[in-house]
């Protein structure tokens, strides 16, 4: 959180705020004021928390109010997938039928901020990204992404992005590498609670017998980002 906070990073915002012990005020972290000395700042969950420990809010940066994630429907050849952005990055874009949504885009709202329909220049950017992978000229995506969740969820997200274009690992592989090689039911979880679906490449993880595991798109959608990778860098 300090690193953030001292770099004003706009993908932490609604993430957590700070309150300077010597000017009583708390800010966002993307807060452009000038920035007090480490020892007097103390990072609190959220404006309530600061309210309560007697912090009042910074009239620049204006913490109390939230961030507004931005949605959208972008369509593919797999289906219809529901994206969101805030002003600094994407933190949705998943299967727009699949059951989970609504649950995703709770999560998103519980830990970022209300949304509304409409469009934004990294959406239109993250479609074409989309547009040019499906067409097999994108190997990996660019857009920002803010992912809020465990440190156990980060590590695992962290390490889907590593998994190269047209390469597969199993679960219990992910497991290992995240250095929980007992907890691969777990990691699994974890994989399967991915909001960014191709962009973080939860499709890549498959069963230790070759089988194609679980997929939130459903296995037909996977089958077919796993073939068209593997086309794809075939063709290099």
């Amino acid at each position: 959180m300090e690193g953030a906070f001292y770099a004003a990073d706009p993908s932490w915002d609604g993430r957590f705020v700070a309150g300077v012990r010597t000017t009583g005020i708390f800010c966002r972290p993307s807060c452009r004021s000038r920035k007090p000395l480490p020892k007097n700042v103390e990072y609190l969950a959220d404006a309530a928390a600061a309210r309560a420990a007697g912090y009042r809010a910074c009239l620049r940066c204006q913490p109390e109010h939230g961030t507004t994630i931005t949605t959208r429907t972008i369509q593919t050849p797999i289906g219809p997938m529901l994206a969101g952005a805030t002003a600094a990055a994407i933190v949705l874009c998943d299967f727009a039928e699949r059951p989970m949504i609504g649950a995703q885009v709770a999560a998103v709202r519980r830990r970022i901020g209300p949304t509304v329909v409409g469009n934004t220049p990294l959406l239109d950017r993250l479609a074409d990204q989309l547009a040019e992978y499906f067409a097999g000229e994108r190997h990996d995506f660019d857009v920002p992404l803010d992912l809020p969740g465990s440190s156990f969820h980060d590590r695992v997200w962290s390490e889907l992005r590593r998994i190269p274009y047209g390469g597969t690992i199993s679960y219990r592989e992910l497991a290992t590498r995240v250095g929980a090689g007992a907890a691969y039911r777990a990691v699994g979880r974890a994989n399967g609670s991915n909001r960014v679906a191709i962009v973080v490449p939860c499709h890549r993880v498959i069963a230790a017998n070759g089988g194609l595991g679980g997929y939130g798109g459903g296995l037909a959608a996977k089958r077919l980002l796993l073939e068209l990778e593997a086309a794809g860098s075939a063709t290099g």
